[in-house]
């Protein structure tokens, strides 16, 4: 006979039901969908529950479990964010400052002078970002090309007004925090979360590499309807603020997804008050419509950490063949953290939303259907977004064609139609993309949303 009482029997007894479904629900979702492995991590007031099934490789039969590295990819943006509050907090700089405060080569230009570190937090800065496809950006830029191509680049949005995910303003960030401090930001990453919170964090790179245990990439071919490996190359260490090579298991995510969200208490290198400024939200996200398995669009953004519908706040952190996840819902103390090796940021979110919906008792609602406001012919034209990206759009009666051409080839086509109440929706195969239109508060301009990325009517 136990020596618990029985509230801790009933307790430990409904936390082993609630591991049997997430397992159930994991095993599931692989059964339908064929992805080589799902591991996820959760943790409801301090009581830890893991799942996970399948393999770490399409080819290797090893069990993948919540001890499997994944790549950090954008989550390490939500690591720099943590940084930045803490130097904020310590009255090292201030959000408000404007960057050339910091960054010599911009004083006196208009990017300098016109963005503070606030747009870099929220990704409000405005300005026409990089194309992170383009090889020479993504594996070989530097900081000296930066600056330049911040002094030439055109400004799109008023500054603090249009949420666009570019990837080069916490590059930027980045290198304001290592100008106060003098230090590299991954020894940063080191010294003020992984150490004081026990994580031992790995890396993509070769020569880098422990003997740590890593999901492999996949990505789906859709001519052998097979995922299949793909190679994980790095991005270069310009990115390493914002797109890093590390990677962390699922233990390690959720630990630190457990700190953030206040369950767990913060070692004495992180304060309250910088873990509460990265839940602050700054801006809102305009509406996007997909097709059945789009990527979930985060409701609004703030200082590090996105809020999406149902009451979470959390970030994604993907590679070339992975889709991870970060949640948090501060109210019930309750973190989650997903890995999958392969490409499917819907499935990710449809996890999400199913566990945080059995949590509840509930499901999480989906967005409220809004009539589109918008003459669908005053939506025709050329778009402008992020570097040798535009999108045009035509209309033809009540429907859309959205044509994205990324550096003079065409990436992508989304066919949207009004319907008799006027909501406007997407009918074709779009995958993870999903797409809306917006006009800019300041000048009243037509823009649209491509997943997070806002182009601006020319």
């Amino acid at each position: 006979m136990s020596d618990n009482p029985p509230e801790q029997q009933n307790l430990q007894a409904a936390m082993e039901a609630l591991q049997g479904h997430m397992q159930t629900l994991v095993a599931k979702m692989r059964a339908d969908t064929g992805i080589p492995g799902i591991c996820l991590a959760l943790d409801i007031a301090g009581r830890y529950v893991f799942a996970s099934t399948g393999t770490r490789a399409i080819d290797d039969p090893a069990e993948i479990d919540e001890n499997a590295h994944f790549q950090a990819g954008c989550i390490s943006k939500l690591l720099t964010a943590l940084v930045a509050a803490e130097l904020i907090e310590a009255g090292k700089c201030d959000p408000d400052d404007p960057i050339e405060k910091y960054l010599h080569e911009l004083r006196g230009t208009e990017r300098g002078g016109n963005l503070a570190i606030w747009h870099l937090l929220s990704h409000t800065s405005g300005y026409r970002g990089l194309n992170i496809s383009d090889p020479g950006v993504a594996y070989y830029y530097s900081w000296p090309e930066c600056v330049e191509f911040l002094k030439n680049t055109p400004q799109l949005f008023k500054p603090g007004s249009v949420f666009s995910y570019e990837h080069a303003e916490y590059a930027i960030l980045t290198k304001i925090i290592e100008r106060i401090t003098g230090a590299d930001i991954l020894d940063l990453y080191r010294e003020m979360i992984f150490q004081p919170l026990g994580i031992t964090p790995g890396s993509v790179k070769v020569k880098r590499r422990g003997d740590e245990a890593y999901a492999a990439e996949h990505s789906f071919n859709r001519d052998t309807m097979k995922f299949e490996k793909v190679r994980a190359v790095p991005f270069g260490d310009f990115w390493n603020g914002s797109l890093s090579g590390i990677t962390l298991t699922m233990r390690d995510l959720l630990r630190i997804a457990s700190t953030i969200c206040g369950i767990s208490a913060p070692p004495a290198t992180m304060s309250e008050k910088a873990i509460k400024f990265t839940h602050k939200q700054v801006v809102k996200i305009p509406r996007t419509y997909g097709s059945v398995r789009h990527e979930q669009i985060p409701v609004s953004f703030g200082a590090g950490c996105a809020f999406y519908r149902g009451w979470l706040l959390g970030h994604n952190g993907s590679a070339r063949g992975q889709a991870c996840g970060l949640r948090f819902d501060p109210q019930n103390n309750i973190a989650l953290v997903i890995g999958i090796n392969a490409w499917q940021p819907f499935f990710r979110d449809l996890i999400v939303s199913g566990i945080f919906g059995m949590l509840r008792g509930r499901p999480i609602p989906p967005l409220p259907e809004e009539s589109l406001e918008f003459s669908l012919k005053d939506l025709s034209g050329i778009y402008i977004g992020p570097k040798d990206c535009t999108a045009v759009v035509e209309c033809e009666g009540e429907q859309l064609a959205c044509t994205l051409h990324d550096r003079d080839s065409l990436a992508l086509r989304i066919m949207m139609r009004r319907d008799e109440n006027g909501v406007l929706g997407v009918f074709s195969d779009t995958q993870h993309y999903s797409l809306g239109f917006f006009r800019e508060p300041d000048s009243g301009t037509y823009a649209l949303m491509l997943g997070t990325l806002a182009f601006r009517k020319q």
